[in-house]
């Protein structure tokens, strides 16, 4: 569907903390329920072997976390809202209106 190259992603767990009050909020989502566009950005995402982005100077960032488990073990993307990836941004927003509290 993807090419010969994609991985097989089976859960993602996303994660969101920080900010003024330093909350941790997140949810763990089945890959198979995402849209096609948010499918194959964190493909294309996994593959890279990016981790992460670019820290931001400013204080009180939030930082979002996504671990998505595939068949070559788990891939981690960290990124904080000053550096969501363009292809990730409608992405993170659906997942971190879906979050729930966790501890920390």
């Amino acid at each position: 569907m993807w090419g010969s190259d994609a991985l097989a992603i089976r859960k993602i767990r996303f994660r969101q903390s920080g900010g003024f009050a330093g909350l941790v909020r997140g949810c763990d989502v089945e890959f198979n329920v995402l849209d096609d566009a948010d499918r194959a950005a964190l493909e294309r995402h996994a593959r890279s072997g990016s981790t992460t982005g670019a820290p931001s100077e400013a204080r009180d960032q939030i930082v979002y976390e996504i671990e998505m488990e595939t068949d070559a073990g788990v891939r981690r993307l960290a990124f904080d809202e000053a550096n969501v990836p363009k292809d990730l941004a409608t992405l993170v927003q659906a997942l971190a209106k879906r979050s729930k509290p966790m501890p920390p």
